[in-house]
């Protein structure tokens, strides 16, 4: 479906964020009287008002389904589900479903889009692979899950789109990437999509898009390895005839590939593996690629050495938030003398089966945060993980913050690496990373 079958149809655009007002933006650039239907769950602030129409409309509370069946295309933000109940009524009555992604996908079918999903270490690879395609002289932009919605960038800015897809953007994407890349697939969002089967299946979706000899995965990867045993056109990464890591170091052949301090840990020497499979794809490898790494400074909120406290290093992984995303992080910081915050939205994930790779990285300590954390540090407790500085309960993240000062020693780390989305104490990550900055930096009676 492309932008101009929205002209002149009674549309709906279901969420009020970044992307849902994107996709606003730009329908009134085609049709700039055409009135809508917006759809907020939550409140919403000022700048949503301000650029309604006077024969707009904005609805407020829970979505029902009679009330989207009346619309002829809706236009779904990447955080509602498309499994929920009201929206499959709609679909059934016949409503049309876009995303801000396909529109600008329809529209611009030449555009050079290498779209990147993984459970874990998508943006840190989107944000790296851009690197270094800008170092070796290409004009190259970001979008998607990372930097700015899809649908609100301009084809002629750049010749390269590299495009973070969460599973969120992927279950009802329709059109084919340039080139996909698949880091590594491990439950998550089973709340969002139903189960594990249905995750799994709307990430490996961007296989399916990815035209033949355009796609990237990850060989070290036990489910896509499965998932893709059958296609013979995937170009391997973390196998040993090409970008792999081994006994934590990254080859190229034989060759040690040297990593910047900026990615710290074995998850991202995958990461890079990933997005230098990818340039050589190209034939857009840097030619000084230690310089080009040199440069790259990492992501906000992953792995981001905020300060310090009395001899305690302060880590910000507000990004993090999958169990999986906190292992990593524990292991890239070494473990031992690591308090680690974990907790937030809480979906209903079992921890179990993270447990004995909790053990062996052996944290120091244990923080929960609301909503999740006394469950979670039930269940690791319940496996037997009992970390010498114990596992400790907070009401909000400035008496996490205590807590873990008190218990972790000088010459450790506490580490903000939650595991689970910042909903519904805070609006986002970024939001999540402030307060801890707060909390562990600038309270006085934190002293």
């Amino acid at each position: 479906m492309s932008l101009s079958e929205l002209v002149g149809a009674d549309v709906g655009i279901l969420g009020v964020g970044r992307e849902g007002l994107a996709v606003l933006r730009r329908l009134r650039e085609v049709a700039p009287n055409q009135a809508v239907t917006l759809y907020s769950e939550g409140e919403v602030g000022k700048e949503v008002r301000f650029i309604l129409l006077g024969t707009d409309r904005l609805v407020q509370g829970p979505l029902h389904g009679e009330q989207l069946a009346g619309h002829d295309v809706l236009v779904r933000s990447p955080g509602i589900s498309p499994y929920r109940e009201p929206l499959v009524q709609a679909r059934n009555a016949g409503v049309r479903f876009t995303t801000g992604t396909n529109l600008w996908m329809a529209a611009n079918p030449e555009a050079r889009t290498l779209c990147i999903t993984g459970t874990k270490g998508k943006s840190t690879t989107t944000a790296l692979l851009a690197h270094l395609l800008s170092a070796s002289g290409e004009r190259v932009r970001t979008a998607g899950n990372i930097g700015v919605p899809l649908i609100s960038c301009e084809p002629a800015d750049a010749d390269w789109w590299v495009v973070e897809l969460s599973s969120y953007q992927l279950c009802d994407l329709v059109a084919a990437p340039w080139l996909g890349v698949l880091l590594n697939l491990s439950d998550e969002h089973l709340d969002w999509h139903g189960g594990a089967e249905v995750y799994r299946r709307d990430k490996l979706r961007l296989a399916s898009l990815a035209p033949p000899g355009r796609l990237v995965a990850n060989g070290a990867d036990p489910v896509l390895g499965r998932a893709l045993a059958d296609r013979e056109d995937v170009l391997w990464f973390n196998r040993s005839d090409g970008l792999h890591v081994s006994d934590d170091v990254l080859l190229d052949g034989a060759e040690p590939v040297a990593v910047p301090a900026a990615l710290p840990g074995r998850h991202n020497l995958d990461n890079l593996a990933a997005a230098l499979t990818v340039t050589d794809l190209l034939g857009l490898r840097p030619r000084d690629l230690k310089g080009a790494l040199a440069h790259f400074h990492g992501l906000p909120h992953r792995l981001s050495t905020i300060g310090s406290r009395d001899g305690v290093r302060l880590v910000d992984d507000s990004l993090s938030t999958t169990p999986v995303a906190t292992l990593a992080a524990l292991r890239a910081l070494g473990g031992g003398g690591v308090c680690v915050l974990v907790g937030g939205l809480d979906r209903g994930l079992d921890w179990s089966e993270h447990a004995a790779a909790f053990l062996a990285a052996a944290p120091h300590a244990l923080v929960g945060l609301p909503d999740s954390g006394p469950a979670i540090l039930e269940t690791l407790g319940r496996s037997g993980l009992a970390p010498p500085g114990g596992m400790h309960l907070a009401e909000d993240m400035r008496q996490a913050v205590r807590l873990a000062l008190q218990v972790t020693p000088r010459g450790g780390t506490v580490l903000l690496s939650p595991g689970a989305p910042s909903f519904p104490h805070f609006r986002n990550y970024e939001e999540r990373a402030g307060a801890f900055a707060q909390a562990a930096l600038g309270a006085e009676e934190m002293q």
